[in-house]
């Protein structure tokens, strides 16, 4: 059967000799675009599936650039080889047809409930098969894809020719583009002192329990829910780049995000709450430095934060900035005070090692789990945080515009306009959503927003009424 397989970047930079001869095994992976997790298949005898594998590493040259995406396009492309091999005859992957297509959707959307994945789901897959195939087609491996389209017109603004688009049939055209969750200010508090923290219903401590890196999970949760980060993102961080609070610090310190650590590289400002500042000065003062005592660091081949802890140093002495350090870099970068080498990643487990986006999942699931031991069905990911940021932040934007459609300073008409377009777009940048219209889900959610608008259409024409007379 074929094999999916991840690329281990420790592993490439540790020192390989062949025949006598040093081997710099980075060199060679970056000039064939071989990163660290990238995804690669082998096949059933062991051998290398060049073509399939040579996709993944031309798909950041198609705006597929995260490693999260990748792996979703790996696991995707793996399910559908596995189908094609135990269901479909042994056949090989570039000569799949629509006969296949239909069989897969059907065992895929129409089997029994354990077995059976979402519309959101399926149309994932589809968008990674269909990247695959159209990448096959501009390769020549395939003469035609197993896939069928539909023509259509799109109107795009101003006064420009319609745009004819292809539309994927598969694609079940009724699902929702998003499945976004979100949890509620009070059951979130519950899930981080009950489930995060450990402690019992009524607040009190729990003697029973024995987790650990509570105040850590608790205060990387504060992170996402107050700033709207990914996970990705807030693990990250490197706790030389934080702001530093002063006596005379403001309530909310802008923090410029570098594109490396971001979904499709590009940066943006958030804003981070001083309390928030504090609890992670706190961590740092207390646990972190615990967890720094325990185990030196160990990896393959370090990088070095320099004097001015702006840049990181290689063993050549080559210095990068860290504003261009990507996330698995800054996983081996070290400094040494006093002499003793120690991580500077922000987040590290309690043996001192950078903490992998694995391990938060497992700590919100197990957190989940201690909700529901006390009776409180809650569950919460790291991303249900960043849509809880989103729909509260939306909230408050809105209240502030509506406040100010009604300044006597202020124009009537350009405030109208504004109400919903500004708080939307000030969303969006604190997102990072490419495009505005990601950022629309959240107007879905939004459950006062009727209310919002109601009372805003009643202040209006009191307004105008009072101009009347």
């Amino acid at each position: 059967m074929t094999q999916l397989y991840f690329t281990d970047g420790s592993a490439l930079r540790a020192p390989v000799s062949v025949e006598g001869v040093a081997v710099d095994l980075t060199g060679v992976a970056g000039r064939i675009g071989l990163m660290d997790g990238m995804p690669f298949f082998l096949d059933r005898d062991g051998s290398y599936l060049h073509d399939v594998n040579r996709f993944f590493r031309a798909c950041p040259t198609m705006g597929v650039c995260s490693r999260h995406s990748l792996r979703a396009y790996a696991h995707d492309i793996f399910v559908w080889m596995r189908f094609l091999e135990e269901r479909r005859g042994g056949k090989q992957l570039w000569r799949a047809d629509y006969n296949d297509v239909i069989a897969f959707h059907h065992a895929r959307r129409l089997s029994d409930a354990p077995f059976q994945i979402s519309a959101p789901s399926w149309n994932r897959a589809i968008a990674a098969l269909d990247k695959l195939y159209r990448w096959a087609l501009d390769e020549g491996l395939i003469a035609s894809s197993p896939f069928r389209y539909d023509l259509s017109f799109r109107h795009g603004q101003g006064r420009g020719a319609p745009k004819v688009v292809e539309g994927n049939r598969a694609r079940e055209r009724a699902a929702r583009p998003h499945d976004m969750q979100f949890v509620d200010l009070g059951r979130y508090l519950v899930f981080r002192d009950i489930g995060l923290k450990g402690r019992l219903p009524d607040g009190s401590e729990d003697p029973a329990w024995r987790g650990r890196n509570g105040e850590r999970n608790a205060v990387f949760a504060e992170l996402l829910v107050t700033t709207g980060m990914r996970l990705g993102e807030a693990g990250s961080l490197i706790i030389d780049e934080l702001p530093r609070l002063t006596s005379d610090s403001p309530r909310i310190l802008p923090f410029d995000l570098p594109g490396v650590i971001t979904k499709g590289e590009r940066p943006r400002r958030i804003r981070l709450p001083r309390r928030v500042l504090k609890l992670i000065e706190d961590y740092s003062d207390i646990e972190r430095q615990i967890a720094l005592a325990k185990t030196p660091p160990h990896p393959a081949v370090p990088l070095v934060l320099s004097p001015d802890g702006r840049n990181a140093v290689d063993g050549s002495g080559r210095r990068v900035a860290l504003t261009r350090l990507r996330p698995q870099d800054r996983q081996r970068l070290l400094r040494s005070p006093d002499g003793r080498a120690e991580h500077v990643s922000l987040w590290l487990t309690e043996r001192g090692q950078p903490v992998s986006s694995g391990t938060w999942e497992v700590a919100f699931r197990r957190a989940g789990q201690r909700c529901r031991a006390f009776g409180l069905d809650i569950t919460v990911t790291p991303h249900m945080l960043r849509h809880t940021f989103a729909v509260n932040m939306l909230s408050m934007l809105i209240r502030e515009q509506v406040g100010a459609i009604f300044n006597p300073t202020d124009a009537h008409g350009a405030a109208y306009r504004q109400m919903l377009g500004d708080p939307l777009r000030h969303l969006q940048h604190l997102l990072g959503h490419a495009n505005i219209t990601s950022t629309y889900i959240y107007l879905d959610s939004l459950a006062e927003a009727q209310e919002l608008v109601d009372a805003a259409a009643d202040r209006w024409t009191a307004e105008l009424m009072a101009d009347d007379r």
